[in-house]
C-alpha cells in the first residue's frame, strides 16, 4: 500500500476508502509499532485494484523502508498530542481528527521519525 503510494482497504473493509476525500490527512498505522506515516488524500476518483479500493497519496513523512528498522509513535504518545483517547482495532480509528489536529499530528509524527 505505501509503496504504491495509496490509501487501500480489502474485503469486507473496502467501503472505508470511500470515507476519505481528497486533502485529507490519513496515518498509516503497524500493529506493535504505532504510527508510522501520514500522507495527504490526492484528488482523483477512488480506484480499484483486485479487492481492494484506494486512493492515491502523497506522503507528508518517509514512507518507511523494508530494509531498515521500523520505527513507529506510540499510542499513548498519539493521545498525548491529540488529547484523545482512539479505538485502534477497527481500519478508521474514531474519534475523527479535524483538520487541525490532524495536521498538528502529522507534523509532530513527522519531527518524531526523524529524531
Amino acid at each position: 500500500m505505501m509503496e504504491n503510494r495509496r490509501v487501500a482497504a480489502f474485503g469486507d473493509a473496502k467501503r472505508f476508502v470511500q470515507y476519505v476525500h481528497p486533502n485529507d490527512i490519513v496515518f498509516f498505522v503497524h500493529k506493535g509499532k504505532g504510527l508510522i506515516a501520514a500522507a495527504k488524500v490526492k484528488k482523483g476518483d477512488i480506484q480499484t485494484d483486485g479487492d481492494a479500493l484506494y486512493r492515491d497519496v502523497e506522503f507528508i513523512t518517509a514512507i518507511p523502508q523494508k530494509d531498515k528498522e521500523l520505527k513507529g509513535m506510540s499510542f499513548s504518545k498519539i493521545s498525548e498530542i491529540t488529547g484523545k483517547s482512539f479505538f485502534w482495532a477497527k481500519t478508521t480509528a474514531v474519534p475523527y481528527l479535524d483538520k487541525d489536529e490532524a495536521e498538528n499530528l502529522a507534523a509532530e509524527l513527522k519531527l518524531f521519525l526523524e529524531s
